[in-house]
C-alpha cells in the first residue's frame, strides 16, 4: 500500500457540508459540544497557503498483499486461545496462523482465517505521498459558502509538502480531502487448545500470498503466577501530520521504550484512541506498520476510545464498526458500538475492557444499563471464582486533571451510577484514557451526588513502605490511573491553573467555585502535564507537537500490586536521544 500519512482540516462544522471536518474532531479527545469551537481558525486556508487552480493528479492505491496492520489480541480462555487480525488487499483463501512452539515454525499448526470484505477510505495523494487538499471558501462566521451547485465553494487545492509550525500541526491551516474507497480483506483467526505458561511464535497469512514476519506470545498460567503488563493510551495519530510531524512514530517509540524498559511484559493494554479519525484508512495503517516491532513481541487488550469511531465528516455520524474491523477481541452482547466490552483473566487476576462509546441510546449515558449490568455479572461471577485482582479499562475517565472527566455529557449521565458500581464491586484499579494528561487519584470510595459532584471521597487506607515505595494496605477504594498520552496531543492540567484559567479556557466548567477545586485536586496523589508550551496559556489543548509521552508499568505478584509511570523525553523526528525516568510509583497491597 502505498506510503500513508496524516493531516488535519477540520471546519467549524456545518449544516449541509459538515463534510469538512467538525471542529471538533481536532481538538478534544472528544468531538466538540454543539456551540462550543476549538481554536481553529475562521478565515480559509488560503491566507496562509499558496493555491492551486486545479487539483494536482491524484496517485492510485497500490495493492498490498503482504499481510499488515497486524494484531494479536486476547479473545477466549489466555491459558488456551489466541485471537489474531489482519488485512490484504486482494482475497487469500488460503489464509491462516501458524502457531508453533519454535522460533523457526517448525512443526506450526495452522488455524484457518474467516476473511471480510470491507471498504476502507483513503486520503487522495500526490504521486510524491502528499496529501491533497481543497481550500473551501467560509463566511465571516467560518462556516462554508454552498454555491450555486449546493457544493462548497472551493478556491483551490494544496498539499502538505512543507508545511510545519503549530498551525498545521494543530489542524488549523488544513483543508478537506477527498477520501477513496478501497475494498480490502480483513482476516480474524483464533488459535486454540493451547497449553498453558507456554511462549509460542506465529505467522499469519497464506502460502498463496506470503506470510509475515515470526511474532510471540505467551499464554497465562495458574492463579497468582507473576507478571507484568504495560498500559499506554492516546496515540491518536492524524493523518495531516503524517509528512509534516508524524505522530505515529511518538505512538511507536512509547511501547517500543515501555517494552525495553520493562524487560518484556505478558501483554500490553492500550486504553482507547488508538488513531484520530477513524474513517481514514491511513491512520489505521501508520499506527499499525509503526507499532508493528513491538506489537508483534506479545498480545495487546484494547478499549475503545471516541476517535475509534469517528468519521472524517462528522454529519455523517460514526463509523461504529472500524474498531472491530481491525482488531479481533469478544463482543459481549453482541454488542458493536465504535468497540466492544469483554473481560479476560490473566494469572487468576481479571480484567473487564469497558466501551465507553456506548452512548448512542436516548439515554445519551457513555456506558448504557445493558453494558453496566454485564459488567456487575461479569465481576461478581469473577470473585465468586476466586478473582483476587479486578482490573477495570475504559476510555473516558472518570478521574483525571484534565477537563473530560467532569464535562463529558455522556460521562456526567452515568457518573454516579458507574461510580457506585466499581465501589460496590470492589474494584482494585481503574485504567482510563481520553484526557491526555497524567492522573492518579489517591484510593476512592463512592459517594452520592448530593454530597459531592465528584461522586468520590478519600478512603484513608494505612500505607506501608517496602523498598521506598507506598504501598496501600487492603485498600476499600478505587486507585484511577491514567498515563498521559503516547502520542503527541497533550492537554493541561487545568485544575491546577486557578479558577479563572480554569473558566477561561473551559467556559462549561463555570459551575465550580474555588471549594470544589481544591476537594476535586485533593483527590490525586500524582499527576500534571509535562510538556511546556504557550499554547497552555489560552487553551486546555496543545498544538499536537509534545515530544513528551508516558507509560506505566504494573507487576502483579501474588497479593501485590505495583505501578510505576515513566516518562519519554526528547525530539524523536530530530535524532534527539530520548530519555526515559520514572516519575511515580505506587502499590497496593493484599
Amino acid at each position: 500500500m502505498r506510503k500513508t500519512g496524516r493531516q488535519k482540516w477540520f471546519f467549524k462544522a456545518t449544516i449541509i457540508f459538515s463534510v469538512l471536518l467538525s471542529v471538533f474532531v481536532l481538538f478534544g479527545c472528544q468531538q466538540n459540544s454543539p456551540g462550543e469551537t476549538s481554536k481553529s481558525s475562521e478565515a480559509s486556508a488560503s491566507k496562509n497557503i499558496k493555491l492551486m487552480d486545479s487539483k494536482p493528479e491524484v496517485a492510485e492505491i497500490e495493492p498490498n498483499n503482504t499481510p499488515n496492520r497486524i494484531i494479536t489480541t486476547f479473545n477466549g480462555d489466555t491459558k488456551t486461545q489466541m485471537g489474531f487480525n489482519w488485512y490484504t488487499t486482494d482475497l487469500f483463501e488460503d489464509s491462516y496462523v501458524w502457531i508453533s512452539t519454535s522460533e523457526d515454525m517448525s512443526d506450526a499448526k495452522a488455524f484457518e482465517a474467516e476473511a471480510t470484505e470491507v471498504t476502507n477510505q483513503y486520503a487522495e495523494r500526490t504521486k510524491d505521498g502528499y496529501f491533497i487538499f481543497a481550500d473551501v471558501e467560509k463566511d465571516d462566521e467560518g462556516k462554508p459558502v454552498i454555491g450555486k451547485d449546493g457544493e462548497p465553494v472551493i478556491n483551490g487545492y494544496f498539499t502538505d509538502e512543507g508545511k510545519k509550525g503549530p498551525g498545521w500541526t494543530s489542524g488549523d491551516e488544513r483543508g478537506l480531502p477527498n477520501l477513496i474507497d478501497v475494498k480490502e480483506y480483513s482476516y480474524k483467526a483464533t488459535a486454540v487448545d493451547l497449553e498453558p505458561d507456554t511462549t509460542y511464535y506465529y505467522q499469519v497469512g497464506s502460502e498463496s500470498g506470503g506470510k509475515s514476519k515470526v511474532g510471540t506470545f505467551k499464554t497465562s498460567g495458574e492463579e497468582g503466577g507473576a507478571f507484568t503488563f504495560i498500559q499506554y493510551t492516546d496515540t491518536q495519530n492524524a493523518f495531516w501530520n503524517e509528512n509534516v510531524r508524524n505522530e505515529a512514530a511518538f505512538g511507536a517509540d512509547t511501547i517500543k521504550r515501555a517494552i525495553e524498559t520493562a524487560g518484556g511484559a505478558d501483554f500490553v493494554l492500550h486504553t482507547g484512541d488508538l488513531v484520530e479519525i477513524a474513517e481514514v484508512e491511513d491512520e489505521w495503517v501508520d499506527i499499525f506498520s509503526q507499532s508493528e516491532e513491538s506489537w508483534l513481541k506479545q498480545p495487546l487488550a484494547v478499549a475503545p476510545g471516541n476517535h475509534d469511531e469517528y468519521a472524517l465528516n462528522s454529519g455523517n455520524g460514526p463509523v461504529t464498526e472500524k474498531f472491530n474491523e481491525h482488531i479481533n477481541v469478544p463482543a459481549a452482547n453482541n454488542k458493536i458500538s465504535g468497540g466492544s466490552y469483554y473481560s479476560f483473566d490473566y494469572n487468576g487476576v481479571h480484567f473487564v475492557v469497558a466501551n465507553t462509546n456506548d452512548n448512542k441510546n436516548s439515554d445519551g449515558k457513555a456506558l448504557g444499563d445493558e453494558q453496566l449490568a454485564w459488567i456487575k455479572e461479569d465481576i461478581k461471577r469473577a470473585r465468586a471464582n476466586g478473582a483476587k485482582w479486578v482490573i477495570l479499562s475504559y476510555h473516558k475517565p472518570l478521574f483525571s486533571k484534565s477537563y473530560h472527566s467532569l464535562q463529558d455529557e455522556d460521562v456526567q449521565k452515568v457518573r454516579e451510577e458507574f461510580m457506585e458500581l466499581i465501589d460496590e464491586l470492589d474494584v482494585d484499579l481503574a485504567l482510563q484514557g481520553h484526557d491526555h494528561v497524567i492522573s492518579r487519584t489517591k484510593p476512592l470510595k463512592f459517594v452520592e451526588t448530593n454530597v459531592n459532584f465528584s461522586n468520590g471521597i478519600i478512603d484513608e487506607a494505612e500505607i506501608v513502605t517496602e523498598d521506598g515505595v507506598e504501598y496501600y494496605k487492603n485498600p476499600a477504594g478505587t486507585v484511577f490511573v491514567l498515563p498521559n498520552t503516547g502520542g503527541t496531543k497533550a492537554y493541561d492540567d487545568v485544575y491546577n491553573k486557578g479558577l479563572k484559567h480554569l473558566k477561561k479556557v473551559r467556559p462549561k466548567l463555570d459551575w465550580m467555585t474555588q471549594e470544589d477545586l481544591v476537594y476535586y485536586n485533593n483527590l490525586f496523589a500524582f499527576g500534571g502535564q509535562p510538556q511546556k508550551t504557550k499554547a497552555f496559556k489560552d487553551s486546555h489543548s496543545n498544538a499536537r507537537d509534545s515530544d513528551v509521552q508516558n507509560f506505566a508499568i504494573y507487576k502483579v505478584e501474588g497479593n501485590k500490586l505495583k505501578v510505576e509511570i515513566y516518562q519519554i523525553s526528547g525530539e524523536l523526528l530530530e535524532g534527539e536521544e530520548r530519555k526515559v525516568e520514572k516519575v511515580h510509583e505506587f502499590g497496593v497491597v493484599k
